[in-house]
């Protein structure tokens, strides 16, 4: 199963198994800085093989090393 996350400049802050669900909320975490941080807001993909240390897929610290 597909997970989706939802990143800041912090790391992940929120998971799902619906991309929609996700989306929908990096839009509430946009909205609730009045937008001022939204390019810092970012949903993407689950890295499978390391879902517990919640790395984004493209991005995953550990696939990368």
């Amino acid at each position: 199963m597909t997970e989706y996350g939802v990143f800041s400049d912090e790391g992940c802050v929120f998971v799902s198994d619906s991309a929609d669900e996700a989306a929908s909320k990096a839009e509430e975490y946009r909205a609730a800085d009045g937008g001022y941080y939204a390019d810092l807001i970012s949903v993407d993909e689950m890295c499978q093989e390391h879902r517990d240390d919640e790395q984004p897929r493209r991005t995953c610290e550990a696939c990368s090393a």
